[in-house]
């Protein structure tokens, strides 16, 4: 690790950076006595050696004192009671309530998930003025959850535990699906790293009842990889000569980063984990296939989210053929008997309306 990386922490939580010999004075301090300090070494020495403080913007790790002294960000959720096998619909909203996003759907009503802190400036600059933080179309990028996780990302958490989250998360990833077919479907995320502080309608009257608290470090972890994950597909989505076969490769590495997460590791290299990817490919294949014949408007928005929720059907009832009762809770936090799906279709034709069809994909 570069010694500009290495960290040093003194009690009450206080945290230093130092640079090789920093840090060996530290190591030689703490072995001598209690009463000598650690050498810290200042902003200042860090340029006079040509190292830089590590940022913790851009990156998931815990917040800093000026990152916990921002806002709270809540993650939200509701059941729909027009359709009994659908998800739930998520959203977001700061800590005074003064502001949500509300992610493709509604944005009051919900109950608490998750809270933690993090700049809702950039929140808002991460949903944009759609509030849908480039989850560009629904069901081809991502649903709610997707828009909401990408929303909550300065606070480090997601909205895992709404029902139905684990099934999106592995048809879409935590972040969003990139697409190589639709021409007007691209989902970048600008995560906008340089922007910082609390909005004036989440700055005052903060709810005492929200706890704030940060995922743990197995968590974070999964996350920085899915954002890798995310970011790699973004790149191949825009690359000039684009194959949609890589595409394909990186949904089906985002599952699988997915699974050893939920399951763990004794999955791995086991017949059930090849086949479960082997199947998670096909899947993505047929996804591809539904996106590829669908020019978006009101007229055919029904058959769309039928589609889809038919793919998401299927893909439930061949992970329960091919793992056990036990394994199959533990990677979608719902028995085998409860198959949902993740299409709402009021949202999808309010998002398809009166929308211009895309450009035809080109043969390859």
């Amino acid at each position: 690790m570069p010694c500009s990386a290495q960290r040093l922490t003194r009690p009450l939580g206080r945290e230093y950076e130092c640079d090789e010999r920093g840090i060996n004075a530290c190591r030689r301090h703490a072995g001598k006595s209690r009463r000598r300090r650690p050498r810290l070494i200042s902003p200042s020495s860090f340029r006079a050696i040509g190292a830089t403080p590590r940022q913790h913007k851009d990156t998931l790790q815990p917040p800093s004192a000026k990152e916990r002294a921002m806002g709270t960000l809540i993650a939200k959720h509701y059941r729909t009671t027009l359709f009994a096998k659908l998800a739930d619909h998520t959203y977001v909203e700061c800590g005074a309530g003064g502001k949500t996003w509300s992610c493709w759907g509604g944005s009051t009503g919900g109950k608490v998930l998750r809270s933690g802190t993090g700049s809702t400036k950039r929140a808002d600059e991460i949903a944009g003025a759609k509030e849908r933080a480039g989850i560009t179309c629904y069901l081809v990028n991502g649903v709610c959850h997707q828009a909401a996780n990408r929303i909550l990302l300065p606070a480090q958490i997601t909205v895992r535990g709404a029902r139905g989250y684990w099934i999106s998360s592995s048809l879409y990833g935590v972040y969003g699906r990139e697409s190589g077919v639709l021409g007007m479907c691209k989902a970048p995320f600008h995560k906008h790293p340089d922007v910082s502080g609390d909005l004036d309608a989440c700055r005052d009257g903060k709810r005492a009842d929200i706890d704030a608290s940060q995922p743990d470090a197995r968590e974070l972890a999964f996350l920085k990889t899915s954002l890798e994950l995310t970011q790699e597909a973004e790149s191949a989505a825009t690359a000039k000569s684009l194959n949609a076969s890589a595409l394909h490769d990186l949904q089906v590495r985002m599952f699988d980063e997915l699974m050893r997460y939920r399951i763990g590791e004794h999955l791995v290299n086991t017949k059930s984990h090849d086949h479960m990817l082997g199947m998670r490919r096909e899947i993505e294949e047929k996804h591809t296939e539904i996106e590829a014949t669908f020019a978006p408007n009101a007229e055919n928005v029904d058959a769309f989210v039928e589609n889809n929720n038919a793919l998401a059907e299927e893909f439930q009832r061949r992970a329960a053929d091919l793992l056990d009762d036990e394994t199959y809770v533990r990677l979608f936090d719902h028995p085998k008997d409860e198959i949902l799906v993740v299409g709402d279709p009021e949202i999808a034709r309010q998002a398809y309306a009166d929308r211009p069809r895309p450009p035809r994909p080109r043969n390859r």
